[in-house]
């Protein structure tokens, strides 16, 4: 495949052919890699001539491996991440992590608890930098060049570790004024009467699941009233006197002014919250340490990584 092996192979032409093969773009791999795409272009060109193969088929709309370039990202991609994870793991061995830590979130958990304990982080240890990206879309980790992602359970991803955090508790409220008009003034409801009420809702279509005492899971279609995808907007909804909302124990209870109900079916399901990893074999102790400060700001944890640094 060599039609010079005398001529040096740059390891970071490699690494941007690479970007661009898994991409299937070179306007994505310059964002992936933070490379521009001028340079990108150049290095796959470059590569493609010292090699003496063409390494990709480029169309106006789809960039895509050739046979020859297939091999070689099977054969490069898993000998660039060994590459990385030794050197990371070489950095490892000193006392403070360092480095950019990527990280993913949900837009409400990392704004809050996620993003105040990565605040934190980022400020016991200066030579680690953070990109915090808040989405609701499940970003690939791979694709987008992440180290790390916090995601609301369960998670279906391939080749990722997902550790769980902690629960996230629902409750169901609503607005005196929705207790005593839709509700007949009751606090505890039947799965009928809930279904007529109005309803506020975080995921449009989707039906609510509680869980009986008996440990069955029940559903329930909502009638929907207000959707927002946000649960502190629908919240506000709920305050406004739009409908009965599920959304997070947690923030019920911060906003005041909702009546808590029960429902007969049992419980309101919670979620989980996940930190989600590549499944390589090294970690990069700044990743480890993140996932750490994260976990004890959580329901039921210590809250102390606001206040002094884990230990090492």
């Amino acid at each position: 495949m060599l039609r010079a092996m005398d001529e040096m192979i740059d390891p970071g032409d490699l690494r941007l052919f690479v970007a661009v093969a898994q991409q299937s773009s070179f306007v994505a791999a310059s964002r992936r890699t933070g490379v521009p795409t001028s340079t990108v272009s150049r290095a796959v060109a470059r590569l493609e001539e010292r090699l003496g193969v063409r390494l990709l088929h480029r169309t106006s709309r789809r960039v895509s491996a050739t046979d020859e370039g297939a091999r070689l990202l099977a054969r490069a991609a898993p000998l660039l991440d060994q590459l990385r994870d030794l050197l990371e793991d070489a950095a490892d061995r000193e006392e403070e992590p360092s480095g950019r830590l990527r990280v993913t979130a949900p837009v409400v958990t990392g704004a809050e608890r996620v993003g105040r304990a990565l605040i934190a982080y980022a400020a016991a240890h200066p030579r680690v930098s953070v990109d915090l990206r808040l989405t609701n879309s499940v970003l690939s980790l791979v694709e987008e060049g992440l180290d790390l992602a916090f995601r609301v359970g369960p998670v279906a991803e391939a080749d990722v570790v997902a550790r769980r955090l902690w629960a996230i508790p629902s409750a169901l409220a609503a607005s005196p004024e929705v207790v005593a008009r839709a509700l007949g003034g009751r606090r505890r409801v039947d799965a009928a009467t809930l279904a007529r009420a109005p309803a506020v809702v975080t995921h449009p279509g989707r039906p609510w699941r509680f869980l009986g005492a008996d440990g069955v899971v029940r559903e329930l279609r909502p009638n929907e009233r207000f959707a927002a995808t946000d649960p502190r907007v629908a919240v506000e909804a709920a305050l406004a006197g739009l409908g009965v909302v599920r959304a997070p124990a947690e923030m019920i209870a911060r906003a005041g002014g909702l009546v808590a109900l029960e429902c007969a079916l049992g419980e309101p399901e919670g979620r989980e919250l996940f930190a989600v990893y590549p499944s390589r074999r090294l970690v990069p102790r700044r990743v480890r340490d993140a996932i750490e400060w994260v976990r004890r700001t959580g329901p039921g944890g210590s809250d102390v990584a606001r206040r002094r640094r884990p230990p090492g």
